[in-house]
This record gives structure tokens, sequence and C-alpha cells, in this order.
């Protein structure tokens, strides 16, 4: 089994999330060339919409409803990351449909190429959580031009068992504190470990370091981090495998970790940290173009659909932008899935994901404070 085949089945098997298998292909540089992920799909001819996105979402799963209309799925291309797919639009590439997530809706308007979205033409469009429409970036300009789809959350993902003195107590503070020295592990990453330590910090914003100042005290804090760890990785399983033979007591994780342990049989919990969860949104912007309209947003709304939204919540583990799941799902299952029937409890408590400023610098930072500088 090659490599590509290996991120593939672990990605369907639900082993490995979209994230780990999107930074695994960019690592390889196939995912600007790869094709779709999933099998068991018709071919799409050039007369259906050009989705530009994330490495596996263009399961059939996804798209049913526009599948059924048309009798084709739309068709797919990929980006490394966010940075590489503006980069792309400004060069005069000319997709129909895009994926991007909150933190950067700015700069994808920046380029002047996205169109308005009519939401008289999203059936679904009211069923979308008011909190997540009134984002800012939703409108720019007087026009809708991003509808929120899915969104996930990073906390702490704890043995409860290891660490009880934290059950009810729970701080993001567990990652600094001196008696799990060794024994707690972290994503190698500067919004999954890094912006933690601007938390601990108490910085009014915690996704900006062009301060010199802000980025000291967020240095100081990393620096602990450092000396706390066991290990950073942006693996999921192996913070996983960590938790489980209780070689670390807790880890920087997204929700679908607690859904494979608990599966396990072992005593975790997904924290609720006092100073809140780090959470991201994404979703679908129009390119402008002449591409049939209708077509169009009806891939909007397929992703819409109820279907599509539970699909992806059992698939991949995130939430969804809708209510009607959350009304539909049994209760038993979302726990499992580390929801509940009220997201909104949970996404007014989230500290939401912006861009970061100042992203070089405190990327620089980083990289000195694990090599002990």
């Amino acid at each position: 089994m090659d490599v590509f085949d290996k991120i593939r089945s672990d990605l369907l098997s639900g082993r490995m999330s979209r994230r780990r298998a999107l930074q695994l292909l960019a690592a390889t540089g196939a995912v600007a060339v790869t094709g779709p992920m999933t099998a068991q799909r018709a071919v799409a001819s050039d007369d259906h919409p050009l989705v530009f996105t994330w490495t596996g979402y263009d399961d059939p799963g996804l798209f049913s409803a526009y599948q059924e209309k048309y009798g084709a799925l739309p068709r797919f291309t990929f980006w490394g990351d966010e940075e590489e797919g503006v980069a792309k639009l400004l060069s005069g590439f000319s997709p129909d449909v895009i994926f991007p997530c909150f933190y950067k809706i700015k700069k994808w308007y920046e380029t002047g190429r996205l169109d308005a979205v009519d939401t008289a033409k999203l059936s679904h469009w009211e069923d979308i959580f008011p909190s997540l429409r009134a984002l800012d970036g939703v409108e720019q300009g007087g026009n809708v031009v991003w509808v929120p789809i899915d969104w996930g959350q990073t906390s702490v993902l704890y043995r409860t068992d290891l660490a009880p003195e934290y059950v009810g107590n729970e701080t993001w503070g567990i990652l600094w504190d001196p008696k799990y020295q060794g024994r707690v592990a972290a994503f190698d990453s500067l919004v999954d470990a890094v912006v933690a330590s601007g938390i601990m910090a108490g910085l009014d914003n915690i996704f900006d370091y062009r301060s010199d100042e802000d980025l000291k005290a967020a240095r100081e804090w990393t620096r602990k981090l450092v000396q706390q760890v066991r290990f950073f990785s942006n693996d999921p399983t192996t913070l996983e495998q960590g938790l489980a033979s209780g070689e670390i007591i807790a880890a920087t994780a997204w929700a679908e970790s607690l859904v494979r342990l608990k599966e396990q049989g072992l005593p975790v919990e997904y924290m609720n940290p006092k100073e809140g969860r780090m959470t991201w949104v994404c979703g679908l912007s129009i390119i402008k173009g002449d591409g049939n309209r209708d077509k169009i947003h009806d891939v909007i709304d397929a992703m819409l659909d109820p279907r599509s939204r539970m699909f992806e919540m059992e698939a991949f583990g995130t939430g969804s932008s809708t209510q009607t799941p959350y009304q539909i799902m049994d209760e038993i299952k979302l726990v499992e899935l580390g929801h509940s029937k009220d997201p909104e409890a949970a996404l007014s408590k989230g500290i939401f994901q912006l861009e970061i400023q100042g992203e070089e610098r405190l990327q620089e930072m980083f990289d000195e404070a694990k090599a002990g500088l």
C-alpha cells in the first residue's frame, strides 16, 4: 500500500481526520494534483460546478441532494492550504465554489473575486444558526458572500482517572501544571498549541502578535509549555495512543478523538475550559464567472441539506451550521460525537478562530522555543 492509499484508507475508516489527511498530502505535494479520496462516485462533466476545497470534501455523502437532482456530482479540485488557494485565485484560476474558513474569509474577499450569494435560492438558509449567520464576514459590501457549513473546536482531552482534580475544574492550565511535566502533549501548530499560550498569558487578542509586548508574553508561556510536553505532534492518532496508554494524561485535541477513545471504554473527557474552547467555522462562497448560477446555488444547498450535515457529523466529527440535525439525531448519538441538543451553548462560549496577525513572528518564536532558545 503506497502513502496515498494509506491516507485514503485511514480517512475513510475514521482513523484520520480530514485535517491530518490534508497535512500529509500537502507534505507529499499530492494535494493539488490528486483525484478524489472517496470511491463509488458518478463522474461529473464540465457543465457541473467546480468546487475548490479541502481534501476529503468531495464525498458523495455531502452532495446527495445535488446528485439526485442532476444525476452526477459537482467537480472538485483541492488546495494545500488557504494561502495557496488565495494565490491561485489571484493568478486567474476560476472555480465556481470555494470552501474558505471564517478566519480567512476577508482575505478571500479582498481578491475581488467573491460573488453575492442569492439566499432566496437556498432552501436551508434559514436553518443555519442565527449566531453563525451573524458572523462578521458572512456579509461583505452589503451582500452575503459566505455561507457557514460546518464548525469544530480545539480543547484539552484528558484522562479523568489520572487527573481527577481537574474534573469540574477544567482549564487550559492543566498543560502547564508542574505535577504533570512530561505527561502532556499538544498539536505542533500555532493555532492549536501556541495560541493557547496567549490564552494563559491573558492577552486581549490571542490572535494578534504584532506587539512586542504580546509576543514576549506568549513566548514566556510557550517556553513553559515546551518544558512541559512529552511531545508535539500533528497526528491525532499519536495523541490518542498516548492518552490510551496513560503515557500522557492531557493533550490538545479535536472532538473526534474523544469519540474514538470513548469507544475504547477509556475514562476521558473533552474539557470545557473556563477560558473557553477555540472554535473554527468553514463555509462556501461563490466565485464570479459565467457558471450556471442555479447549479452553483444547488451545490451550496446540497451541503446544507440535513442528510449532508448528519453525514459529516458522523464521518468527520464536525458540528453542523444548521439546526435540523440536532433536532433529528438521537441525544445519545450526539453525546457520542461530542455534541449536544444545544450546540448554541458551545458556540456562544467558544473563542472564534481569527487570522493570526504577526504570524511569521509567532512561528519564528515557536521554532526558537522548541529549539531551546
